[in-house]
C-alpha cells in the first residue's frame, strides 16, 4: 500500500521517471509505458489514497497536505537523475512537488512534463466536489477517459466516486501560489480537443520555468494517450533528450 509503484527496466537506471494521474486516477493509467519506455529509465507510479489497494486510506484534505505526502515518498526514491510527469490534476501535484523539493534543496529534475492542465494563473476554483454523483458521472462523461459501462454499475460508481469526490475538492479549493518559476525545462503535451483548456492556458506554462519551454500537441481529447501512448512517449523520450543535452552542456 506504498505510494510509489517501481515498475524497474534494469537494476541500474539511468534516469528515474515519475508519473501523477489525473483526479479520480490511479497508476492504471500509464499501463503500456514500462514496454514503450528505454530499459535504463525506471518507470516510478505514484498512486493517490483511496483508491487500488489503498481505497480505505483517507485522501488528504488539502492540496499542501498531498504534495507534502507525495514529495516525502519521492525523497526515498530520488538518488540521481529524474524527471516528472503529471496529468491533469496531476500536473500540479507534480509542479507543486517540484517547487518543494527545490525548497528542501533536492536537485530539480532533468525535466517538468505537464499534460492536459492548463497553466497555474488561468486555475479557477469550482464546485463539482460539492455536487450530486450524477453531476461528477455527467463531468467523467464530458471529459472521457472513463469506461461508460463502468459508470452504469452501482458497485463500481460507490468504488469510483468518493476518491474522484475527494480529488475535486483538493484541485477546486487550491490557490495556485505567486509565480515562482522552476529551474527545470517545462513541457507541455495537450489534445488538439480536450475541452479543459486552449492553447493560451496550455502556453502560460512558459511563464514558469526559467529554463526551456516546449509545446506539443496530440490528435485527441483530454485523455489524447489513453487509445494509444507510443505518440505521447516518443515525444516525451524526445523532450527528455533535449533536457539532458542541454543540462551536460551547461
Amino acid at each position: 500500500m506504498s505510494w510509489i509503484r517501481t515498475l524497474a527496466g534494469t537494476s541500474s537506471p539511468g534516469l528515474k521517471l515519475f508519473c501523477l494521474p489525473h483526479a479520480g486516477g490511479n497508476p492504471a493509467l500509464f499501463r503500456g509505458w514500462r514496454a514503450l519506455l528505454p530499459v535504463d529509465i525506471e518507470l516510478n507510479l505514484i498512486c493517490y489514497p483511496g483508491r487500488l489497494d489503498r481505497w480505505q486510506q483517507p485522501v488528504p484534505d488539502s492540496m499542501a497536505a498531498l504534495v507534502q505526502a507525495v514529495t516525502n515518498a519521492m525523497t526515498e526514491h530520488i538518488d540521481g537523475e529524474w524527471a516528472i510527469f503529471g496529468h491533469s490534476m496531476g500536473a500540479v501535484v507534480a509542479h507543486e512537488a517540484v517547487a518543494l523539493l527545490a525548497a528542501r534543496g533536492v536537485p530539480p529534475p532533468a525535466l517538468l512534463a505537464v499534460s492536459a492542465r492548463e497553466a497555474p494563473q488561468f486555475h479557477l476554483p469550482g464546485s463539482l466536489h460539492a455536487g450530486s454523483d450524477e453531476a461528477l458521472i455527467d463531468e467523467l462523461m464530458r471529459l472521457g477517459g472513463t469506461d461508460p459501462a463502468l459508470l452504469a454499475m452501482p458497485e463500481m460508481r460507490g468504488l469510483i466516486l468518493p476518491a474522484l469526490r475527494a480529488d475535486y475538492a483538493l484541485i477546486e479549493r487550491w490557490r495556485p501560489d505567486a509565480l515562482r518559476p522552476v529551474a527545470c525545462p517545462i513541457a507541455a503535451f495537450v489534445g488538439s480537443s480536450d475541452p479543459e483548456l486552449d492553447d493560451a492556458q496550455a502556453r502560460g506554462w512558459s511563464e514558469w520555468t526559467a529554463a526551456r519551454f516546449t509545446l506539443d500537441r496530440f490528435a485527441g481529447g483530454h485523455f489524447y494517450f489513453s487509445p494509444d501512448p507510443q505518440p505521447l512517449i516518443e515525444r516525451l523520450r524526445a523532450r527528455l533528450d533535449e533536457a539532458q543535452d542541454s543540462g551536460r552542456a551547461r
